[in-house]
């Protein structure tokens, strides 16, 4: 009788135990994080506007139909709502300043790109269920974790890649471009700051995983990460990483334990780096035999490498499970923070006494210096790229940015629409779409009431960071500082590129806002029916909301659609099916000057030159200042015999672009 009872106490705790560990909640806030953030990373970064709207549409057809369903939103929480509500402000915003924008096509790009964003952000904070947090910094550690493997492999073996868009470029882009490692992304500062974002993350995996296995394998991560920010030769990129890792050993409640992997994985790193900046092949970013060759024995030594590294984090593991600490290695957090103030107290007084000051006054000057006054440094790897401190027109960009938010301080020009402003007042020939900041292109573009709301998301990201680290659940603490680390480390990169507009990169930063705002550990109790109850007039807001962010992604993508169709069927030699697209995307976008200069463009290819100049005229209409659209509309002129009006526009296209050599300027 016994025998029996135990047998059937045994069948019954059974399926107890596999129903605890299905999740549903937790497995779709893993599957969230990894499947958009690494289709997005393979998607050029998510940067193309076809790409991303897609993925926006279906983000919130996900949002209404949980939504409608009351499945939707669960447990947010006030600062969740907070950060919904300042995001879909500044959403809001950008819609508004169509109205006033030099381009109401590239502000209407802009809004639909906030809009997919604001779509991420509701739905990863509503999926954070019971124990959410852990699983979305382990699902997001292991798509950036997977992009950057893939990443260094097309470096180290091309041949097992399709070509890149980035490789292709070598002719135009030249050799110092071409060594920058840029696949998947195909731009090497975005990739960088990419992989940077994923180090704080695979920290905390390597720290807190379940499984011995889970965290050698997020340890083992770490050494690739660096060497993919190195093959990418971004300094950006190597400050985000610093700064990432710098801020997660703030937050994070096992220092020693961390400081422990970092040790190891900063000794395999520099293996990696040193075996790697022995191969000059290797690096100069060609597929020929000899790079193929070096790139094989690189990846042999990375195996053997990593490998190490991972049986180090087990051994550490083991330690930490088994081994009682000394209460010596176990500080509170009173006699750690004292600690770490005199540490910077020392590090202050001992850098003025070195003359740090001067050091630093000179090396903010080199930076402002315009391209060719200063020595750009060597390219060869990061390490030498580190040594300047060359701005790159950076400092000329953001001077630039600010000179154009004095013309509409509380407004902006106009979301999207900065290349119009330097293309007229920029100091350089240089082409620039962005200010190579997040911040002053905001300040620039949607003007201080833009720029509050923005920032203010970042900040209270930052504050609610802090503010929970200190309260929160011991379970949750580990979550918290892997998220705010990737933050950082994305500020920090967003302070000199415009990694904003790379899907992949923001939609992490969207997922790991909400595993700060509103993520949980495993004591949280699931929701009660009173408090379901409460969240109707929420689920309500949602669905309305998800109709309105639809409608503000669906019409950019719609033209888009239809204007890549028509140059598609323009380039077969299709002319009347690119004309019939066109029309379609001009319906479908009657603001936009694009659908337009298509229309143009197809007439001028079929020698419908009348038609073709009543095409550009209307281009010009919707970006007068834009030179693109005159110089397009003296061309037809003065292929139709127009000389007058042609010269007469080429000079309007020179006004608005003054030291382009395109249009001889010298």
């Amino acid at each position: 009788m016994e025998l029996t009872a135990q047998r059937s106490a045994a069948a019954q705790a059974q399926p107890r135990r596999l129903t605890a560990r299905l999740d549903p909640p937790a497995v779709a806030a893993w599957v969230l994080a990894f499947a958009l953030v690494a289709y997005l990373a393979l998607s050029n970064g998510g940067y193309d506007t076809i790409v991303r709207s897609q993925v926006g549409i279906a983000v919130w057809w996900i949002v209404l139909l949980g939504a409608l369903a009351g499945i939707l939103p669960g447990r947010i929480g006030g600062a969740g709502w907070v950060a919904t509500g300042l995001l879909a402000a500044f959403a809001l915003w950008t819609g508004l300043a169509t109205s006033w924008s030099e381009s109401a096509e590239r502000s209407t790009i802009e809004l639909g790109r906030v809009a997919m964003y604001l779509g991420v952000l509701v739905l990863a904070l509503a999926l954070q269920g019971r124990a959410g947090a852990r699983h979305t910094i382990n699902g997001l550690a292991c798509a950036i974790g997977f992009v950057t493997l893939l990443a260094v492999l097309s470096r180290l073996h091309p041949q097992w890649f399709p070509v890149n868009d980035h490789i292709e470029s070598f002719g135009v882009l030249g050799e110092v471009t071409a060594r920058k490692l840029s696949y998947p992304l195909n731009y090497w500062n975005a990739l960088a700051a990419f992989a940077a974002m994923g180090v704080p993350l695979l920290l905390g995996v390597a720290l807190t995983a379940r499984t011995l296995a889970g965290q050698g394998l997020a340890a083992a991560m770490l050494p690739l990460s660096a060497l993919c920010v190195y093959l990418t030769i971004s300094r950006g990129g190597t400050l985000a990483l610093v700064v990432g890792v710098v801020v997660f050993l703030a937050f994070v409640p096992r220092r020693l334990s961390a400081l422990g992997t970092l040790g190891a994985a900063g000794l395999g790193s520099a293996i990696l780096l040193s075996a790697a900046s022995q191969r000059d092949a290797l690096q100069d970013g060609l597929p020929t035999a000899t790079a193929i060759g070096q790139g094989s024995e690189l990846i042999w030594l990375a195996v053997i490498v990593c490998g190490g590294v991972a049986l180090l984090q087990v051994a550490m593991g083991l330690s930490a499970r088994h081994v009682r600490r000394p209460a010596l290695l176990a500080p509170g957090r009173r006699t750690t923070a004292l600690g770490a103030l005199a540490l910077a107290a020392v590090v202050c007084v001992a850098a003025v006494a070195a003359g740090a000051p001067g050091y630093v006054d000179d090396r903010v000057q080199e930076f402002k210096a315009p391209v060719g006054t200063v020595t750009a440094g060597d390219q060869d790897n990061v390490f030498s790229r580190l040594q300047a401190t060359n701005g790159n027109t950076r400092y000329q960009y953001w001077q630039a940015a600010l000179d154009a938010n004095e013309t509409a301080p509380w407004q902006g020009i106009g979301p999207g629409t900065f290349e119009f402003w330097w293309s007229r007042n920029g100091t350089t020939p240089a082409f620039v779409r962005d200010a190579h900041t997040l911040y002053f292109e905001t300040l620039a573009e949607t003007g201080i009431v833009g720029f509050v709301l923005l920032v203010g998301l970042l900040a209270l990201l930052l504050g609610a960071a802090a503010v929970r680290s200190l309260t929160c659940p011991p379970g949750l603490r580990m979550p918290i500082a892997a998220a705010v680390g990737g933050i950082a480390a994305f500020m920090t990169a967003a302070a000199f590129e415009w990694v904003w507009e790379m899907g992949a990169i923001a939609c992490a930063v969207m997922v790991l806002a909400a595993v700060i705002l509103a993520g949980r550990g495993d004591s949280a109790v699931a929701d009660e029916p009173a408090e379901r109850s409460r969240m109707r007039l929420p689920r309500a807001a949602l669905a309305v909301l998800a109709v309105a962010a639809t409608g503000a992604i669906a019409v950019p993508l719609s033209g888009a659609l239809a204007t890549d169709r028509s140059r598609d069927a323009a380039a077969d030699g299709r002319l009347n099916a690119a004309l019939r697209d066109s029309r379609t995307a001009e319906r479908l976008q009657p603001y936009a000057a694009t659908p337009h200069l298509q229309r143009a463009l197809v007439l001028e290819l079929g020698g419908a030159l009348p038609r073709a100049a009543v095409a550009a005229r209307a281009a010009t209409a919707d970006e007068p200042t834009n030179w693109r659209t005159w110089f397009v509309r003296a061309r037809i002129d003065a292929r139709r015999g127009e000389a007058a009006s042609a010269l007469r526009f080429f000079r309007k296209a020179r006004r608005l672009n003054p030291r382009s050599p395109l249009l001889g300027a010298r």
